[in-house]
């Protein structure tokens, strides 16, 4: 998991309660990512994926029970390997439970394979996923909870009874998590909504997110559950404008440095000298670049939640230590585990599922002054000229 360099897949998934007695997982796989064969049907280059599913009900979290599985094979030419392929399977899930589902995607010709887990909540007809999100364009099903820039959408509500909507505004600025050794307490920003509006509640309108920021969509406003959609700028989950890489810096600089760049009248070039300076020379600066800046493209991707993927806390370990060499994963929680080159344990972050009203797949750190150490070991590491992996 979380590790992009380990498998070429890289598939999409998305569950939609379509009712109380049913609900559907929706799947997008990347044809090109797969290997093509001939063996399989002579004079023709096909490939092979296989979906693996198993759909635990996590509503006891201390007695956790398989509630459905299911697998499906799919067959996929080469000829339209540049073409969307999206495909949807029926869940076993009961309203008023809470899963967790495991899905295996495999190249059946590469034998590669990666593993996803989707937290799902059908505890209340108002869940997240009791909407579908859709482009207004071309009907395709969007699989990421954030619209990029202002592009048009529609919204699907599978259960009656509602025929406006109250929209939540939240326009602030989304504070840094703090260190990972750090014993304070994280200040809230989602508390009171900039503005509400109400709007009409139909799969027939576009809606647009005009301004970046997080967008709260709430049928009732006696209950807090609801679908939140996110505009985090017009490139997002890539980090390419000059304000976007100076504030993802963040966790690099002093506040001295961090503020004399954002002051500065060329940023660009105070960005570049920053990097330049800590590396010596333009390529290993570049390779700096590269590596950090990826880091953050991938904790947008993997751990988009009420806030950008690199402001959670995910996000942070992620991008100051890199990918985890082993994740295990409960109900409530993810175990990251960093290995030296002797498979030693150099150090373990826990992460506890925190699910609020916004999303289910809010993860906050257990932090501890432990590791104060290892943190600025990986800092002074970066700040030295270095990626920092731990070896």
């Amino acid at each position: 998991m979380y590790n992009p360099t380990n498998t070429r897949l890289h598939p999409a998934f998305t569950v939609y309660h379509q009712s109380p007695a049913s609900s559907q997982l929706t799947i997008k796989l990347f044809p090109s990512e797969l290997l093509y064969t001939g063996t399989i049907q002579p004079n023709k280059l096909l490939g092979l994926a296989r979906i693996k599913y198993v759909l635990t009900d996590i509503t006891d979290t201390q007695n956790p029970v398989v509630a459905d599985t299911g697998s499906v094979e799919y067959t996929i030419a080469r000829e339209d390997a540049d073409k969307r392929f999206i495909a949807r399977m029926p869940l076993k899930a009961e309203m008023g439970r809470r899963y967790q589902l495991a899905v295996t995607t495999t190249d059946l010709v590469r034998r590669d394979e990666t593993l996803t887990f989707l937290n799902i909540d059908k505890t209340s007809m108002l869940s997240e996923q009791s909407f579908s999100l859709m482009y207004a364009d071309d009907n395709a099903p969007i699989f990421r909870p954030y619209v990029v820039g202002s592009n048009t959408f529609k919204l699907n509500y599978s259960f009656t009874g509602y025929d406006s909507v109250y929209l939540y505004y939240f326009g602030r600025d989304i504070p840094l998590p703090l260190p990972s050794f750090s014993m304070g307490r994280e200040r809230e920003f989602l508390n009171r909504p900039d503005s509400i509006w109400v709007l009409p509640l139909s799969k027939v309108i576009h809606y647009q997110l005009n301004y970046p920021g997080v967008y709260h969509f709430r049928p009732d406003t006696n209950i807090t559950a609801g679908l939140t959609v996110y505009n985090f700028g017009e490139s997002y989950p890539k980090v390419q404008e000059v304000d976007q890489l100076i504030e993802s810096l963040a966790y690099l600089t002093t506040t001295t440095e961090y503020e004399s760049i954002k002051k500065a009248t060329n940023q660009k070039l105070a960005l570049d000298n920053f990097w330049l300076g800590k590396a010596g020379n333009i390529e290993k600066a570049r390779e700096l670049l590269r590596v950090y800046y990826n880091r953050v493209y991938f904790a947008n991707y993997y751990f988009t939640s009420f806030k950008p993927g690199w402001k959670t806390d995910r996000g942070m370990i992620f991008i100051v230590f890199g990918p985890p060499q082993a994740v295990t994963v409960t109900p409530t929680q993810e175990r990251w585990i960093y290995y030296k080159n002797n498979f030693t344990t150099t150090v373990t972050f826990v992460f506890d599922q925190v699910p609020n009203a916004f999303t289910p797949d809010n993860y906050a750190l257990q932090r501890s002054d432990s590791y104060d150490t290892y943190w600025r070991n990986a800092v002074n590491t970066w700040r030295s000229g270095n990626i920092y992996m731990i070896e």
